[in-house]
Parts: structure tokens; sequence; C-alpha cells
């Protein structure tokens, strides 16, 4: 019986069948030509926000959570006497839980989501120590939102409702203990945690977290950088508990093999309506979102719009500038500039946008090769100014009459104003005379 339980797990310890369960790759989108500009723009940010494919860090990630399950089934259930002794006198223990942090839209809560997807299913089990059958669960996931207790956690846990009438806490605690033994919850996953840092204060919060740590399973609560800092302030002893397991979920580098797959998609996905030219258009979309993917949706959904308003129904190179300049994109763009002067080091953004730093100590490697991916692109602004500097009047009319790969239609050259004849003083007064005789004068008085 052992064995066959700890078999639940086999798949779940395969990186290969992982990555093909939680890969989400859903249907291209129809054409979009004869639907209004902002619908139209809505269905392809919704078919965007499906697709999951995961990177290294979200691989191993499961990989880490799913082998902690494991060891802890293993300690459980290493035999049904074990495990009987455990559901009558539950043992106490603190677990250090996981800490997954990482900026707002990167794909945190998609990460719980697929992770839960690769955990064993229910399962049935029959044992002469009970009467009837067990159902057992791998896994308890809650979300944060509108939990404002630890009773109210541990009454989602325990009923699958938070304003469930409840007993003395103790008491709930140890029935919680005791029944994640008897049907072998082996990860607890605690999501959106930012929820409960709007409307509480810390104390509380700490509270509910301390909570998830003394049931007895290895835990997971997803934490955003804000939430973060203000962990940092606590006393050293929450310090030590709540944040000794950080687990640093960072955007994707560009030009890395994991974010091209993710751009790969989001072109397959849009149904041709993304037409790349054979162009950079990982490293474009990447200069504008930071790499993070919700930002992503939502830039390419509003160049969506910018493509119908020049009259095409596809998305070009040049749409994404025209989005990230667009008053829908304002929120965003402002987030991406910031989060590019911290890379710099700015100690200004620093101070006002905590949200936007991590509160532990990044990876050198990483720091650095965003500051060289910064330092590039404005290598390549200023080589691009010295170079249209360098050109006289008859080379940037002619620039400006090249068609670029992804044009259908040439650009019209800018036409200046000639310049102005420079007059002789005798030659102003006569004009002055002929604009004030000629009623000029009397016209402008009359309006």
């Amino acid at each position: 019986m052992t064995v066959l339980l700890q078999d639940r797990f086999r798949f779940a310890l395969d990186t290969k069948y992982v990555r093909k369960t939680i890969t989400v790759m859903p249907s291209p989108v129809m054409s979009l030509a004869n639907v209004e500009p902002l619908i139209a723009a809505k269905i392809l940010g919704d078919a965007l926000k499906q697709s999951f494919i995961p990177n290294k860090f979200a691989l191993d990630f499961i990989h880490e959570m799913v082998s902690r399950a494991f060891m802890h089934h293993c300690y459980v259930f290493s035999s049904e006497a074990e495990h009987q002794a455990k559901i009558y006198t539950p043992p106490v223990a603190e677990v250090l839980p996981i800490c997954l942090t990482g900026l707002a839209g990167l794909g945190k809560s998609r990460t719980i989501e697929a992770l839960t997807k690769v955990m064993p299913g229910p399962y049935e089990f029959q044992s002469p120590y009970f009467d009837g059958v067990l159902n057992l669960e791998s896994y308890w996931y809650a979300s944060a939102e509108g939990k404002e207790s630890r009773k109210s956690l541990l009454l989602w846990f325990l009923f699958g409702e938070s304003n469930h009438k409840a007993v003395n806490f103790d008491k709930l605690l140890i029935e919680c203990r005791r029944r994640a033994y008897r049907d072998l919850v082996s990860l607890l996953l605690l999501d959106e945690t930012q929820h409960i840092s709007l409307g509480l204060g810390i104390a509380k919060i700490v509270t509910i977290l301390l909570t998830l740590m003394r049931i007895g399973p290895p835990a997971v609560f997803v934490s955003n950088f804000s939430l973060g800092h203000k962990l940092f302030k606590r006393n050293n002893e929450d310090k030590q508990r709540l944040l000794a397991e950080p687990r640093i979920m960072l955007p994707d580098e560009v030009g890395s093999k994991d974010w091209k797959a993710y751009v790969d998609e989001c072109v397959r996905v849009s149904g041709g309506h993304i037409r790349t030219q054979g162009r950079d258009f990982a490293a474009e979309l990447y200069r504008y979102t930071f790499g993070i993917k919700r930002i992503a949706v939502q830039l390419l959904k509003q160049a969506y719009v910018e493509s119908r308003k020049s009259g095409r129904t596809w998305i070009e190179m040049d749409d994404l500038g025209s989005a990230f300049r667009s008053a829908e994109f304002t929120a965003n763009a402002g987030d991406v500039q910031d989060l590019y002067n911290l890379a710099l080091g700015d100690r200004r953004v620093q101070k006002s946008r905590p949200d936007l730093c991590c509160p532990f100590d990044l990876p050198k490697t990483y720091t650095s090769s965003v500051k060289q991916s910064v330092f590039a692109e404005q290598d390549k602004q200023v080589a691009a100014t010295i170079f249209d500097s360098a050109m006289n009047a008859s080379e940037r009319a002619a620039k400006a009459q090249i068609v670029e790969p992804d044009d259908h239609k040439p650009k019209k050259a800018t036409i200046r104003r000639p310049a102005a004849v420079k007059l002789s003083e005798d030659e102003q007064k006569s004009l002055f005379l002929e604009y004030t005789v000629g009623g000029g004068m009397s016209r402008r008085k009359s309006v």
C-alpha cells in the first residue's frame, strides 16, 4: 500500500510530463477585420492571456515543490501504523514556508495554478484502521482574498468557507493538523497575499502566515514586493520564519530562449494579426514591457487598436511605439520606465517605488545583464541620433522617403517651409503701410 500511494507522485516528478501538462496553447484567433476595433483588441488580449509557456524558473519551482510534497508524504505514510499514530497524535512542527515573490504580472499565480495541475489528484483510500473510505488530497489551496484572520484560513482548509462558526482557535488548529495528516495533504498553497495587505495591519498578516506554517505540511505563500518590504521591518523572529526561503521570480532576460518562446507563442495565437517581417520583434516587445508578460499582453492589445487607426488589421513594429505612447498605456509606461531607471541604480525610484524593488538581494548575473541591455539600448539611440545629425538636408529627405520592410506605403517626406526673405528697413516700412492702408489693421481691430 505504501508503494502504491507513493506511485501517485511518479508523473509529477517527470519534467517532460510536467511541461506537457502545464503548457497552455489556445487556438489562434480568427479574422478580426470585420470586428469593431476595441472589441477585436479585447478578443486578441483574451486569447493571449490564456497562453502559458513555462520557463525554466517555473519548471524548476514546480519540481522543487513536488519533491518537497513527496518527501512529506513519505514521512507521514511510512506505514499504515505510523499514519494512524500521526492522526490521533498530530506532531507539532513549524515548517519554514517558501516565499514566492516577484513583480506583478510575471505569472506567479499561473505558476501556482500549473503546480496544482501536476500534483496527485483525489484518491479513495480504504484501510482496516478506519470505517468507510478516506478521500485523500495531495494539497490544500487558498486565496488570501477575504481571509481576515488566522481562523478564517483554517476554516477554509477544513470546510471550504471562512464564515463557518468557529470554535476555539487552538482546537481548530489541532483539528486542521489532524485532518491534514489523515488525508495525506502534502502541500499548502496561499495565493494572492496582496489582497490581505490592503486592509489589514502587518501584525495580522504575520499571524495568518505563521498559522500557515504551523499546520504541518510544506507551505508556499505568494508575496508581492510591497509585502516583502513590510515583512523585513518585522522582528527578527518573524523574518527568520517567513523570509528564510525566498524564491524570486524575475522577468525573462532579453534574448533568452524563454522570452523568444513566449513571443513566438504570442505571434502564433494572434492568427496572423502580428506581422514581424523578419525583424527582431521579441527584442522590441521587451524594450517596451521589461519582459513582464501581463504588460506585454496589454501593449499588444493597444497596438492592435493603433494598427486599426492606421487603416490596417494587423500589428506592425511601429504600432508598439504608438501603443506605448498612448493614453491607455500611460500607467504601464511609467512602470516600465521606472524599472529601467532602477536597473541603472536610480535611488529616487528606489525610495518612491518599493512595489518595483525586490526586498531580497538579486543575483549579480541578472542585474549585470539588465544593465547591459539598458546600456545597449541607450547606445543604439545615441548612434541613431548621431547618424541623423550627420546627414545634410537632401540626405534626410531621401531617408524620409525610404520604405521600411514592414511598411506597405511610402512615408511622406517632411516639407520644410522656405526661409524668410531678409528685407531692408525701407522695404519693411513700405509693407507695414501697405498692410495698414489695405485694411489689415482695421480687420484685426474688428475681430
